[in-house]
């Protein structure tokens, strides 16, 4: 290869990488960290009960999971390039119709466009961009793709808590709006074709599918078919299944959580920016040693962090409040580079938009159980304890699952 086109590929996996940590940052929007600054207002004035908007959440989320699906099988035949435009689009509208809630119908409605085309759809085309162009040092990749969100979860909830505070959160959710028709989805511009030297199911990714010979799959695509539901395969969505389900449950009760331990909500916001900041130092560290772990190894320590975090929050101390959201959004960061190379390391990456989608939708199913128990607590004992102990089951379970989970073998 020349000096100028390795040089090319430099510069073109330099920009694949920003626009994955712009795809993780952008899905804020949908994000449980980010709804929950705006669930105690949305109360208010759509009249709902915590337990009914809850239910709401989760119905929702079921439907950002069924988004997965079919993103992920449409941007192997499509491209990232018009699937990045559809998602930017689709997320403004989300918020600009959340804005707009008065009632149970919108508010479902919006919460529903919120988590198909944030939670769901942005981070899965910032790790597809990430798995294609980068074949090797993947976990270092993804450490810096999903350090997108780590940023966000710092730098955003306080933010928006000011703008609610300045302008209401109606015209929060718009000005949301306005900064991606704007500022994010012109970036989709920048996605382009990976340089000659990378692989044809690479180059796939960013055409559509007339424009290219599909690739004959290898003897690890072939498997890709068969494996999925395989022991393994089932155990992996297991375990990647319980920190969605954690922290989506811990984040979106955290004003109301934190705040029967003495906790204002600004208060409540700098322990989800502790969230935020335990997982970006997480992220960083997973990043520079993930290449060197087997999968496993990444499973244990992802799950153990969940399970110390959930179980410290058992404790009612304000204070300890504040290490257990620590621990848990370090679990977040070791599993936002797990889960993100997990299934190109283990099948390849033949079709890994269709599996990725799989492994989304079976995340976000997880996150859409998230709010119920701790709401259900709250409604039936008076407190949180019993969700945040039910919690804590799932995040042994997890735990349990990592320890026994093992490589399939090539055939």
């Amino acid at each position: 290869m020349s000096v100028p086109s390795i040089r090319f590929g430099r510069r073109s996996s330099s920009l694949a990488l920003g626009l994955a940590f712009v795809a993780m940052f952008a899905s804020a929007p949908g994000q449980s960290f980010l709804l929950s600054v705006f669930v105690d207002d949305l109360l208010e004035d759509t009249g709902l009960s915590r337990t009914v908007f809850s239910t709401l959440y989760g119905l929702a989320t079921i439907v950002s999971a069924t988004v997965s699906l079919v993103l992920g099988r449409a941007t192997d035949r499509i491209g990232l390039r018009v699937s990045w435009f559809g998602v930017a689009t689709g997320l403004a509208c989300a918020c600009l119709i959340t804005s707009a809630a008065s009632g149970l119908v919108l508010a479902f409605i919006g919460l529903a466009l919120l988590r198909a085309f944030g939670q769901g759809s942005f981070p899965l085309l910032g790790t597809l961009i990430v798995n294609y162009w980068f074949p090797v040092r993947r976990g270092a990749a993804m450490a810096a793709a999903s350090f997108g969100i780590t940023a966000a979860t710092i730098a955003l909830p306080p933010l928006v808590a000011v703008l609610i505070g300045g302008v209401g959160w109606q015209t929060a959710y718009r000005i949301l709006a306005v900064v991606l028709l704007a500022v994010v989805l012109p970036f989709g511009f920048l996605l382009r074709r990976p340089p000659a030297a990378t692989s044809a199911a690479e180059t796939t990714a960013l055409m559509p599918a007339d424009e290219v010979a599909a690739p004959s799959p290898s003897r690890r695509s072939r498997r890709l078919r068969i494996r999925i539901p395989s022991r393994e395969a089932a155990l992996l969505l297991g375990v990647f299944a319980a920190p969605p389900l954690v922290m989506t449950a811990i984040t979106f009760h955290a004003v109301s959580l934190l705040g029967g331990r003495g906790l204002s909500a600004p208060a409540a916001a700098v322990a989800l920016s502790a969230f935020g900041a335990a997982s970006a130092v997480a992220t960083v560290g997973i990043g520079a040693v993930a290449d060197r772990l087997s999968t496993r190894a990444l499973l244990v320590a992802m799950s153990s962090a969940l399970l110390a975090g959930t179980l410290v929050l058992l404790v009612d101390s304000a204070k300890l409040a504040y290490v257990g959201f620590a621990l848990i959004g370090s679990a977040g960061g070791l599993f936002g580079v797990t889960s993100g190379i997990a299934w190109a390391r283990t099948y390849g990456v033949v079709g890994l938009g269709r599996l990725q989608g799989v492994s989304f939708a079976a995340q976000i199913a997880a996150a859409a159980a998230g709010p119920l128990p701790l709401a259900l607590s709250l409604q039936v004992t008076g407190s949180y304890g019993a969700g945040v102990l039910f919690l804590a089951a799932v995040a042994a379970t997890a735990l349990v699952g990592a320890a026994r989970w093992r490589e399939p073998p090539v055939t």
